[in-house]
């Protein structure tokens, strides 16, 4: 492989006006190739790589934007770091879409999923450099003679090529020549030019493509599996990210409601010690308002700490410094409840047969059942018996000062069998025995996957309902809290009711509000890992992107009831659209 600015096209240095070796020419110009040419030029492969293949690992033409391996080198981090190493301590608002970006930006997790798609494809540039043809060359030059004298200067090169041909033969073919100059004689340079040609084809262990492209294939495909996970890890990570975010935004909803509920209780405990002092309270209500004061306070701390604990955990997620000071939009739970919390129309047969039909990592155990059988094949051929029949011609230059010249008339060739008895085949036996046992491994994992696909829909179905039914119940439940806190306080100050009453209604308002929050979040999180199980999330084609009008209006594409799940080595059935 050569660097990509040297000018390939040239013609090659043979001719009567240069008697320089090829392989001289060749190291001079390879001599020019920097370490950072290299690294662009594999840069180039890989990238072109996952571009082809990304129609045929996820069936859609929609390629990654500007997808590069190595980090952002004036990311966000970066930035904030330099500042905190100037002494300030930074601001960062981030809304949830910002989030998202800044995860894609700066993750940990993130930057090692792209670096394990980006090395399976750089893997795959080297088996089909090794079943190309593949070029080598070299050249010495030596001074032999005494002491005294220089009996003779010596110049050799050589220019080699070879390929694996998919029957399993193997093709070599080289030009050696030397040019040498006898001091002695005071005469011109001679020349010894050689060309040979050889092959070896395999006729009965090592014979045809499934076993000579076993390595290609398997990187091919290995290649396709890294794609599919890795588009998988940006659904999941993204629900992630959402997750830690509405969890922050919840945590902090709760404190706010534990702060309204302690000023409350502070005023209440003021009145109580104004009706005691008038004498229309007895004492230990007032000591009841206190004691419900301080725990309201002490659960209050508690719910600063827990902000600032979830805070600091979606730093790390974020790929963000500790010392920032992080502040999340509070209106998006606001957005998220005007979007509306409805039933879900998609039955447990639907979901399931939808997940059997898209998702990307049941698509990899289908084939990797495939792959582990193909590779028992490959192992028993090696235990059978090895016959290989080889050939080979050669030429030569007839005229010592003609090194370009051959003499074909005089050309020898040669043919022969070789005979591999298999008298010991213990590793290629254990390698054999091995395979079948990975076979019922990947089977194992394949009928695995498929229940725990199963339950994964099933239990992301019931979530959504789950948390759809418990958020119209607490909408009615902090309705009558509300009442009831209003109503309760009238009453104590009427002397109709005693202070406890009151107190205890305020508990329940804190706790309904704290619960009506909680099923919000619960089912938007719970609608987004339903659609990341069924792989329906959309998360952009740059980094990670999510439309939570989606949650409303999202489109699935949803095969008939009834289509079979995919078995190995089976595709399945074209999907209709259904409303979600």
């Amino acid at each position: 492989m050569f660097c990509n600015h040297l000018p390939l096209k040239q013609k090659p240095p043979f001719g009567r006006r240069s008697r320089t070796p090829a392989s001289v020419v060749m190291a001079l110009l390879l001599a020019g190739c920097s370490a950072d040419a290299y690294r662009l030029e594999a840069d180039r492969a890989v990238y072109e790589i996952l571009s082809s293949k990304r129609v045929a690992a996820l069936g859609t033409d929609v390629a990654l934007v500007d997808f590069r391996v190595e980090a952002a080198q004036n990311n966000l981090r970066s930035r904030l770091l330099e500042q905190i190493a100037h002494g300030d301590l930074p601001k960062v608002e981030v809304t949830l879409e910002r989030a998202l970006e800044v995860a894609a930006e700066n993750s940990r997790d993130f930057q090692n999923q792209k670096e394990r798609l980006y090395l399976a494809a750089l893997s795959l540039t080297g088996q089909r450099n090794r079943y190309d043809v593949i070029f080598s060359g070299g050249s010495g030059a030596s001074l032999d003679g005494t002491a005294t004298t220089r009996d003779q200067a010596r110049l050799d090169s050589d220019v080699s090529a070879s390929r694996i041909l998919a029957t399993g033969a193997n093709v070599f073919g080289s030009f050696v020549n030397s040019f040498f100059k006898t001091f002695v004689s005071s005469g011109g340079w001679d020349t010894s030019s050689l060309l040979s040609l050889s092959i070896t084809q395999p006729l009965l262990r090592g014979l045809g493509s499934e076993v000579t492209l076993e390595p290609l294939t398997q990187a091919e495909r290995s290649t396709v599996y890294a794609i599919r996970t890795y588009e998988r890890f940006r659904r999941t990570f993204c629900v992630s990210v959402i997750s830690e975010y509405l969890g922050v935004l919840q945590q902090q909803n709760n404190l706010s409601n534990q702060n309204a509920s302690y000023d409350s209780l502070q005023r209440s405990t003021q009145r109580s010690l104004w009706l005691a002092m008038a004498g229309r309270t007895p004492k230990f209500e007032v000591d009841q308002a206190e004691q419900r004061e301080f725990s309201a306070e002490d659960r209050r701390i508690a719910a600063d700490a827990s902000v600032r604990r979830l805070l600091d955990r979606f730093k790390v997620t974020l790929g963000l410094p500790l010392e920032i000071d992080l502040i999340l939009d509070s209106g998006v739970l606001a957005a998220l409840e005007g979007l509306g919390v409805g039933h879900l129309s998609l039955s447990e047969a639907e979901a399931t047969t939808l997940a059997f039909a898209r998702r990307l990592d049941w698509q990899n155990a289908v084939d990797q059942v495939v792959d582990a059988a193909r590779k028992t094949r490959v192992a028993a051929d090696a235990l059978r018996l090895g016959l290989d029949l080889s050939g080979g011609i050669s030429a030569s230059n007839s005229d010592e000062k003609k090194p370009w010249t051959l003499d074909f008339s005089k050309m020898d060739w040669d043919i022969g069998l070789e005979l591999d008895l298999p008298l010991n085949r213990v590793p290629e036996r254990n390698t054999y025995r091995q395979s079948l046992i990975s076979l019922d491994a990947e089977r194992r994992d394949y009928s695995f996957l498929e229940d725990s696909i199963k339950q994964a829909v099933r239990n992301a179905l019931r979530d959504v309902d789950a948390a759809h039914r418990s958020y119209e119940i607490q909408q009615k439940s902090v309705a009558l809290a509300k009442d009831r806190v209003n109503s309760t306080k009238a009453l104590v100050e009427a002397a109709r009711a005693i202070t406890r009453d009151y107190l205890e209604s305020e508990d329940d308002l804190l706790a309904s509000q704290n619960a009506l929050t909680g099923s919000l979040v619960n089912y938007v999180v719970s609608k987004l890992s339903l659609l990341r199980d069924l792989e329906l999330l959309d998360v952009g084609s740059k980094g990670l992107s999510i439309d939570l009008e989606a949650l409303r209006r999202w489109v699935v594409a949803s095969p008939k009831i009834g289509a079979k799940k995919s078995e190995p080595g089976k595709s399945s059935e074209t999907p209709e659209r259904k409303q979600l």
